[in-house]
């Protein structure tokens, strides 16, 4: 009797001693891994690996198959509607881009087919190159569309200097007496067709940066109400100036890791010019991103103040 309840006894510690154990194991372990957990870091590794192979392609020092493989996923998305892939495709078609064995020829139909799809879904910047573009093939009134339909969404009237006013001047300099008549009626006649789905195209990009708030790199700007165009007289003291679009990479400490130019108006020699300025450009920390980078396209302009456009109510 003494030995079964001492077996009891026993028995009971040693079940206790392995729920113990088995209470420890649970706790000590790492949570399973889900399926949706496994889709999602192969999603995050197939992103980053397009992503270098995108910057392999638009800064020209990749190897060969990975600029390759970069175009191939640019042009994918770009056919499916991604307006910011629209816009940096088309900028690539603006200039040209050799990368290793790789060459992507110049081709200005390409390059305003795709930047005409991205400009009407609000990527602005898509603008003032279709504006430059239309001016290098001689098509003066589209030229000034772009060029005024720029003007209308992306520069507050209080800011009507610089580059913008330099692309305008050189712009209107090719129109002939009668289409400089027409420009307005048909800047204004662009503007009523398109602005929803611009305004729509900027209210997805707001959007899109709300909803990553932990990476977010800074807002883009909008002009919050812009009038048509007026008939009246543009005045502008020309002077020459550019722009420049940057692809960055941003680390998590806002200094700047990776950079490129994508495309630079109204000559490409602008691209290493302004290169300093954006190389030194900081944005806020974002220690909680999950990302290791943060991509983003940082437009450059340089502005002395020196231009003022008149004729907008």
């Amino acid at each position: 009797m003494r030995m079964d309840r001492a077996f009891t006894v026993l028995a009971a510690a040693l079940l206790a001693i392995a729920l113990a154990g088995l209470a420890v194991a649970a706790v000590a372990a790492p949570p399973a891994r889900t399926a949706t957990d496994t889709m999602a870091a192969a999603d995050h590794a197939a992103k980053a690996l397009r992503d270098a192979d995108q910057f392999a392609l638009i800064s020209g020092r990749g190897n060969a198959h990975a600029c390759q493989a970069g175009f191939e996923s640019l042009r994918h998305a770009a056919l499916r509607g991604k307006a910011l892939d629209q816009l940096t495709l088309g900028a690539l078609y603006l200039h040209g881009r050799d990368c290793g064995s790789f060459h992507l020829a110049r081709n200005d139909h390409e390059a305003s087919l795709y930047l005409a799809h991205a400009a009407i879904q609000g990527r602005l910047l898509a603008m003032p190159a279709l504006a430059e573009l239309d001016a290098r093939r001689g098509r003066a009134l589209q030229a000034n569309v772009w060029a005024l339909a720029y003007l209308h969404y992306a520069v507050p009237a209080q800011q009507n200097t610089g580059y913008p006013a330099s692309l305008l001047h050189r712009t209107l300099g090719m129109l002939s007496q009668t289409q400089n008549k027409q420009v307005l009626a048909d800047a204004n006649a662009f503007i009523l067709r398109y602005n929803a789905g611009i305004e729509a195209g900027q209210q997805q990009m707001l959007a899109k940066l709300q909803r990553h708030a932990a990476c977010r790199i800074q807002l883009v700007h909008r002009h919050p109400h812009a009038t048509l165009w007026q008939p009246s007289v543009l005045r502008i003291h020309p002077m020459h100036r550019a722009l420049v679009l940057y692809l960055v990479a941003f680390g998590r400490d806002g200094h700047v890791h990776k950079l490129a130019p994508v495309f630079a108006v109204p000559q490409w020699r602008y691209a290493q010019r302004f290169r300093v300025i954006a190389e030194n450009r900081r944005v806020e920390p974002a220690p909680a991103c999950g990302r290791a980078l943060r991509w983003a396209l940082l437009p450059v302009e340089l502005d002395n103040h020196r231009y003022r456009i008149t004729g907008r109510t």
